[in-house]
């Protein structure tokens, strides 16, 4: 993936759909490039998914929003864009932070695993997605990807989550969800918020402490604008 891949950023003019699929607001614009931190399905236990809904619920709380209203997408809508991206931050941190502590399985960890979950990424590149700096690391993966036209973003993970489950059950000899079913996902707001991701990619393994066996990071990928 030496090759330059099409990037663009949010543009805040254009329209957004914010839609819930669980515990997380997702915003979706044709055309945009996202972060997406995809996970094993026991990277997190109950008592840690506690906590993060724990302080999601006060941080919705703290800006006026009432996390069980059937209208607090609209109202978190209205926040002020700061806002809203201050509010993705601290979720995001506060994720990634238990993630690279390393529970769970870990199945990715395993050589074969750990290329198949690559592979998924790397099948899909040009044809429904475009995939940019990726990292595998034993529990997660982050990925920097923008879904080609006709593609949503929701059918490029299902079909990126469900190639990757199936070869990585067959690799281990298991079966069962391996992977959590709603992802995080972040549309990169500009360049330097794009230069921000990519040095967050590569500097996610030795934040971890892993050694280079247990991981996989892609070469850093080149973009131009879409």
């Amino acid at each position: 993936m030496s090759n330059p891949i099409p990037f663009r950023g949010l543009d805040e003019r254009g329209d957004i759909k914010i839609y819930d699929a669980g515990d997380l607001p997702h915003w979706r614009q044709d055309g945009c490039t996202y972060f997406v931190t995809l996970r094993l399905a026991d990277s997190l236990p109950q008592s840690v998914v506690f906590k993060l809904k724990e302080e999601r619920h006060c941080r919705l709380t703290g800006n006026g929003i009432v996390p069980s209203a059937a209208d607090w997408k609209s109202q978190f809508a209205k926040l002020s864009p700061n806002k809203q991206r201050e509010f993705e931050r601290t979720i995001a941190k506060n994720l990634n932070f238990r993630l690279d502590c390393g529970l769970g399985c870990c199945a990715l960890r395993e050589k074969e695993p750990m290329q198949l979950k690559a592979f998924a990424l790397e099948f899909f590149h040009g044809k429904r997605v475009w995939t940019g700096d990726v990292v595998v690391m034993p529990n997660h993966v982050y990925v920097l990807l923008m879904p080609t036209k006709d593609y949503e973003c929701e059918r490029v993970l299902k079909s990126i989550k469900g190639y990757s489950a199936k070869e990585v059950n067959r690799s281990l000899r298991t079966n069962g969800t391996l992977l959590q079913c709603e992802s995080y996902d972040h549309i990169v707001r500009d360049v330097n918020q794009l230069e921000r991701f990519q040095k967050d990619i590569r500097a996610n393994p030795e934040k971890a402490t892993l050694k280079q066996r247990d991981y996989r990071l892609s070469e850093e990928a080149i973009y131009e604008l879409a």
